[in-house]
């Protein structure tokens, strides 16, 4: 009787450990408010909007640019440094033409994109003073590479370089202050623990898509320069109409490009569900509803969200319609070869009307 006792409540201890880590897992966060504001429109920290879009501008090119760029020269040194044709080889416009591109397309990155005041700002800033930031990022190639608070010492400072000196985006006594001192605005977002499912096998499938959580984002729709990625951030249950209704779609493209030999490999898409994962920054913030963008090949730094979603109602014909005009070419090509070879039913059929949903 006293084992039997004891195995009960073993198992009892058990189950209310295992129950509490799914809680934990799935537990939403708190909900966080924005930053505050003045009646003069700065911030805490006495920024205006043009400086507070310079900042949040800086830290998304950050995260995206340096890591590559600290990539690319460690294999240009070990290319260098070699005793083959190769290593005397002079590859003009080698970082150039890879900062341009990020400069170019800052502007679409997740926190700016879906923040109008934001986007129209960094806009204006890249307009007037978009070569002084890029040239501020070839300069920044010839230092000693480190970052704003980073284990080497540098006089670097990316305030200062590029909101103050290149754009004037902030006052001289701003910038003269590192970006991280910055991140706690009083919104809560200092403090927020980004949550995220325990990372899926690889290639791994939920409702038939490529499976991502916000652990592996980079590595599943990002780190393959040679794919095109289609990312759709979901919220199966709080917007479940719109996610019934676009599933199939998403699903019916995916085999079409999967079911030919010649076009396999060419387009993953994939789902994240942003009910228990938070998109990490520079691709996602707090973002509140459904999106579905596209990462083309060899730009995958200048994401392409469809503009009207219509609900989660799209037809494979408004998916088509869609990578048509924003995947890479041969995704491109080929959508507009299916458009034009598919029959009506498959390309318009809408499964909202005939209750398969």
């Amino acid at each position: 009787m006293q084992y039997f006792l004891l195995h009960l409540l073993l198992v009892c201890l058990f189950l209310g450990s295992a129950a509490q880590s799914v809680q934990v897992m799935q537990k939403a966060d708190r909900a966080h408010t924005a930053a505050q504001l003045f009646v003069d429109g700065k911030d805490v920290f006495g920024r205006d909007l043009h400086c507070r879009t310079c900042h949040v501008l800086l830290s998304n090119l950050n995260a995206r640019l340096l890591p590559l760029l600290k990539k690319m020269k460690a294999k240009e040194g070990r290319r260098v440094n070699g005793n083959d044709a190769a290593s005397r080889r002079f590859d003009y416009g080698l970082y150039e033409e890879v900062i341009e591109s990020y400069v170019q397309g800052a502007c679409r990155m997740n926190e700016l994109w879906h923040k109008r005041d934001l986007r129209r700002q960094c806009e204006i800033i890249l307009d007037d003073h978009g070569e002084e930031v890029a040239f501020a990022f070839t300069r920044w190639l010839e230092t000693d590479m480190s970052e704003e608070g980073g284990p080497k010492t540098t006089d670097w400072s990316w305030n200062w370089e590029v909101c103050y000196k290149a754009t004037h985006s902030c006052s001289e006594e701003l910038s003269m202050h590192s970006i991280a001192e910055f991140a706690d605005d009083g919104s809560g977002e200092a403090e927020r623990k980004y949550r995220s499912e325990p990372v899926p096998p690889k290639n791994s499938k939920k409702y038939g898509l490529f499976h991502a959580v916000a652990s592996n984002f980079y590595e599943v729709f990002i780190d393959n320069a040679d794919e095109d990625s289609v990312v759709y951030v979901a919220f199966p249950k709080s917007r479940r109409a719109f996610h019934q209704s676009l599933m199939p779609a998403l699903n019916k493209v995916q085999e079409l490009f999967d079911n030919n030999p010649k076009t396999r490999g060419w387009l993953k898409i994939g789902i994240v569900d942003a009910e228990l994962n938070d998109i990490p920054p520079p691709y996602g913030s707090g973002q509140t509803q459904p999106t579905l963008s596209v990462y083309a090949a060899g730009i995958k730094n200048w994401p392409r969200y469809i503009s009207d979603d219509n609900e989660g109602m799209l037809t494979v014909h408004d998916l088509l319609q869609f990578f048509m005009n924003t995947c890479s070419k041969r995704v491109s090509e080929r959508s507009r070869v299916l458009l034009n070879e598919l029959s009506y039913e498959i390309l318009h059929h809408r499964v909202w009307d005939h209750d398969e949903i």
